[in-house]
């Protein structure tokens, strides 16, 4: 509400100062246009005499003509009837001594003589009229006036053009200059122009600023984040100003192309619906955002695909995880409707991740109805069962097959994060050795001639070749162990040695990982 207090304050003060320089500016357009109008009007009115001087009057046998069609038509028009004539109602006069005396009009032939009179005076003009228009005289008059006629009015115009061409168009034409050359000129541009433009510059800053101002409060003062969201959440135009500060670029789009379709037909379908629903027509017809399951392989960027899909579709990222839900008593159930109500609050649309989803959407069977994990699982469901026009649910798992069912017929959409082909690998090698061993900010430009010509496009390959089946996580951990191993020596300088045992290492890591896999499973089936 402080950002409509201060437009309101802004406009009040642009009024106020545009009222006292307003009047002065329109004295200063018309300081000279009564002066003008009355030099033009006294050229119009001598022409115009002028013209009466030189014109004669042949055609005043047309005004003759008109009137005699007049009194011919009311002449046939007038009949005298035998309708009931009018009478005056009777009056009595009583006198002091004398008995009343009753009076009554007779006015009933008024009437018939008075329309026989203007009959007989109209049939008389109607017979003249016609004797004069059949004599052959009268057709050589007319003529002579109708010839007269056209004459006047063909020099009248002429004169009229050449009056309008010498006077009055010249005449307009200064006035106007005179006009618009008062009113545009350097002092008003600089005037009232920069006093306008300074008026609309600080309306439209403040009331950014003051909307900023107030998210800003609203957010750190009235309604704090929730302390179970990630580091990586972004909400709100203040985040966004923070990453835009901090020079944020999304992250770079490497994976197989099955999964970069998968992410384009999301994106363009969830833009679609975020579209839809900002709309103010569709106030009380949006639709329900979509959810999706993430499942694959650790390590296989399926928190990466999330942040991807948030940035391309501009929506709010909030991060947590499903330990994190898992509250006692009621302050999981709150958490869920604090992360709501950010959801309901955001101008952008909200996509809520949640990282190890299978700690929290288990199957129902195996829990206790009274639990706080049954009671937090099934509110979830609540809000998610007809679908969420404020939000849109992303869970990421590496076991999909334990979610709980009615859970998982809440997801409209999975993508299946398989682990990266030879040609992803490559590209992620390339992506790593950028960041860490070629940036010249980081390290010296030995150091990275040194990294270059050890890392060149074959050596990559033979990597690429070599790191079968290892995730994305662990190829990018790979490229961070040559880093650190090439900075832990005495020389501080990048060797052969170091980039063979790095790979080493991480082929070593992940064949230890999936034996320890295995005998899980074998204990967990005796």
């Amino acid at each position: 509400m402080g950002h409509y207090f201060f437009m309101t304050t802004t406009i009040i003060i642009t009024i106020f100062t545009l009222s006292t320089h307003v009047p002065a500016l329109v004295l200063n357009l018309l300081k000279d246009f009564p002066e003008r109008s009355k030099k033009f009007f006294n050229r119009f009115r001598t022409s115009a005499k002028e013209n009466i001087q030189t014109s004669n009057y042949n055609n005043l046998y047309y005004v003759i003509f008109i009137c005699i069609l007049l009194c011919t038509t009311l002449s046939s028009s007038a009949k005298t009837t035998d309708q009931t004539p009018f009478t005056f109602p009777p009056f009595t006069i009583k006198l002091d001594t004398s008995s009343p005396i009753k009076i009554q009009p007779d006015l009933s032939g008024i009437g018939r003589e008075l329309g026989s009179s203007i009959g007989d005076f109209f049939s008389t003009g109607a017979n003249s009229f016609a004797d004069t228009v059949g004599s052959d005289e009268y057709g050589k008059n007319m003529s002579r006036g109708m010839s007269g006629l056209a004459k006047n009015l063909g020099e009248g115009t002429r004169s009229f053009n050449t009056q309008a061409n010498t006077t009055l168009f010249p005449e307009l034409s200064t006035t106007f200059r005179g006009f618009v050359g008062s009113a545009i000129n350097p002092r008003n541009v600089f005037q009232f122009g920069g006093l306008i433009a300074l008026s609309m510059a600080v309306s439209v800053t403040g009331y950014y600023l003051t909307k900023f101002l107030w998210e800003l409060i609203s957010y750190k003062v009235l309604h704090p984040k929730p302390v179970i969201l990630l580091p990586g959440t972004t909400y709100g135009r203040w985040d966004r100003a923070k990453r835009w500060w901090n020079g944020y670029v999304s992250p770079a789009m490497i994976f197989d192309s099955s999964v970069k379709e998968r992410l384009m037909e999301i994106e363009d379908k969830t833009k679609s619906i975020r579209s839809h629903n900002k709309n103010r027509k569709n106030k009380r017809n949006k639709m329900s955002y979509d959810n999706l399951l993430v499942h694959g392989k650790p390590g296989t960027g399926k928190t990466l695909f999330a942040r991807i899909l948030a940035d391309k579709t501009d929506m709010d990222f909030v991060a947590t995880t499903a330990a994190s839900l898992l509250q006692s008593g009621v302050a999981g159930v709150k958490y869920v409707n604090d992360i709501v109500a950010m959801a309901r609050r955001s101008s952008y649309g909200m996509i809520l991740f949640i990282d190890e989803a299978d700690a929290l959407f288990v199957d129902r069977d195996s829990l206790n109805p009274d639990s706080d994990h049954y009671k937090v699982l099934s509110h979830i469901l609540a809000l998610t069962g007809d679908g969420n026009s404020t939000f849109m649910l992303i869970a990421a798992t590496n076991h999909a097959h334990v979610i709980d069912n009615a859970m998982g017929r809440r997801f409209q959409d999975r993508v299946l994060m398989p682990l990266p082909d030879t040609d992803t690998r490559t590209e992620l090698i390339n992506l790593y050795t950028n960041k860490l061993l070629f940036n010249m900010c980081n390290n010296t430009k030995i150091f990275v001639k040194t990294a270059q010509s050890l890392l060149n496009c074959c050596a990559i390959e033979t990597i690429a070749q070599q790191t079968a089946n290892l995730s994305h996580a662990e190829i990018k951990d790979m490229i961070h162990a040559m880093h650190k191993k090439a900075y832990a020596s005495t020389q501080q300088m990048i060797t052969q040695k170091h980039i063979a045992d790095a790979v080493t290492q991480a082929l070593e890591k992940h064949t230890t990982l999936q034996e320890d896999k295995k005998l899980k499973k074998q204990r967990r089936f005796k």
